[in-house]
């Protein structure tokens, strides 16, 4: 399961109900049970048997259910201490290549050595967590696709909003390159006049997302609301559109003689 051992050993075989209960602490249960001492060696009682388990060692923490929820106080004990009867068991071993050769054999022997109980189920650990979290998947394509059609209409509205204030100044353009003024320095003033506009807008919409951030975070999975990479290129695609924007008017009027850009309408 690649829990980590932190402090302690692992259960062995000798340990069985003649050398005394044993039980291994996560650090949530260390934290609960014994938050200033050390936890090895200590007693740790079970209220329902009354049975008193020296902890042997601490091991981290791990999800059982829920990925998106804090993992929950637990402890281990070895098989052959365990009081309470199993009706099924689960096994998870750990396999390094292909699974199909495992599970054939284990089918066949479960077949061969308890005939009138169902064959083994398997599922490999992927599929068992991309199970737990398959609600927050769906919500976050849904939320990626909802924010791609946003995206996708902001564009199409910037690029016509600053393609049409563009195109209205053309007989500014001409006139003022009709004065002596160079295409160059026509179109970068134009450039930066949009681009101050830009910068505006995507600076409130940036604050407008880290506000409306928190709402995404029941969705995510070790993934930050506030990821940086995804602003930067929001704000770099709203960028691109809108020097598309600016600079494509600008060079058709531009190119226009300065008589015809006068009479422009």
């Amino acid at each position: 399961m690649r829990i980590p051992l932190f402090a302690g050993r692992e259960f062995m075989w000798s340990d069985t109900n003649a050398s005394g209960p044993k039980i291994i602490l996560n650090q949530s249960a260390v934290k609960l049970l014994f938050p200033d001492r050390d936890a090895l060696d200590q007693q740790v009682i079970n209220n329902f048997g009354k049975t008193a388990y020296k902890v042997v060692a601490v091991v981290g923490d791990a999800k059982y259910r829920d990925m998106g929820s804090p993992a929950p106080a637990a402890g281990y004990v070895p098989i052959m201490q365990d009081p309470q009867k199993k009706p099924s068991l689960t096994e998870v071993p750990s396999v390094e290549g292909p699974q199909a050769p495992l599970a054939n054999a284990a089918r066949t022997l479960a077949a061969r050595l308890a005939p009138t109980i169902p064959p083994p189920i398997f599922s490999t650990m992927d599929e068992i967590v991309n199970n737990s979290i398959s609600a927050e998947r769906m919500m976050a394509i849904l939320a990626l696709f909802f924010a791609a059609c946003a995206l996708l209409v902001t564009a199409i509205g910037l690029y016509g909003t600053l393609a049409y204030t563009t195109a209205r100044r053309t007989n500014e353009i001409g006139i003022r390159m009709a004065l002596g003024a160079q295409r160059s320095r026509v179109m970068a003033m134009i450039f930066r006049q949009n681009a101050v506009i830009t910068i505006l807008g995507s600076a409130a919409g940036l604050i407008a997302a880290v506000l409306a951030s928190r709402a995404l975070a029941s969705f995510l999975y070790e993934t930050s609301p506030r990821d940086p990479w995804v602003f930067v290129g929001s704000v770099a695609a709203l960028t691109a559109i809108a020097s598309a924007a600016s600079l494509l008017p600008a060079l058709r009027a531009a190119r226009i003689e300065p008589i015809a850009a006068i009479r422009y309408e």
